[in-house]
Order: C-alpha cells, then sequence, then structure tokens
C-alpha cells in the first residue's frame, strides 16, 4: 500500500511540472522583445538541467546516500517555486531611446 501511495505522489508531481512548462516559459520571454529568440534558445538549454540532475543525484547517493541525494530535487524545485512567485517580476532594464527632438 504504502508503495503504490508513492507511485501516485510522483505522479502527481510529474503532472505538476508538465503543466508548469508552458507558464514558466511564457513568463520568461515576456518583455523580451528584440531578445525574444535568444531567450527562448536559452530555455530549450536549460532542458539539458533535466538530464544532468538526476545523474548529480546519483552521484550523491552513491557518495552521501538516498536521503540526502533528495536534497537536490529540492532545491530544484524551491528555485522553480521562487520564479513563478517573486523572480519572474524582476525588474528589467529599459533600453535608452534617443530624443531626437
Amino acid at each position: 500500500m504504502k508503495v503504490a501511495r508513492t507511485v501516485l505522489r510522483r505522479a502527481a508531481l510529474g503532472n505538476r511540472c508538465r503543466l508548469s512548462d508552458p507558464t514558466i516559459f511564457s513568463l520568461a520571454l515576456q518583455d523580451l522583445e528584440q531578445h525574444t529568440s535568444q531567450g527562448s534558445g536559452i530555455l530549450c538549454l536549460a532542458i539539458v538541467g533535466g538530464a544532468i540532475v538526476p545523474l548529480f543525484q546519483g552521484i550523491l547517493a552513491d557518495s552521501f546516500g538516498i536521503q540526502i541525494a533528495f536534497v537536490l530535487p529540492l532545491l530544484c524545485y524551491g528555485f522553480i517555486a521562487y520564479y513563478g512567485m517573486k523572480g519572474c517580476d524582476a525588474k528589467r532594464p529599459v533600453a535608452h531611446v534617443p530624443n531626437n527632438t
């Protein structure tokens, strides 16, 4: 029974991540104007983090134990939560437009 609950929790977390990706993507690209294509490319490269973090988690698990290794995804989810609540509202610099009067 305990295993079934764990599997359901992991599935629920996976669905939450799947639904948050488009939201994070659109929040990150908001107000980039002429730099939207560069920002989009950087976000696509960030997907590699999804492949690297499990590797590092495995290294941590081998070195320090499985329970300690779960601190790494906890930090990642913490950053995602921060970005969703505060980080996406960061003040962006305003481009200086020369006054031709």
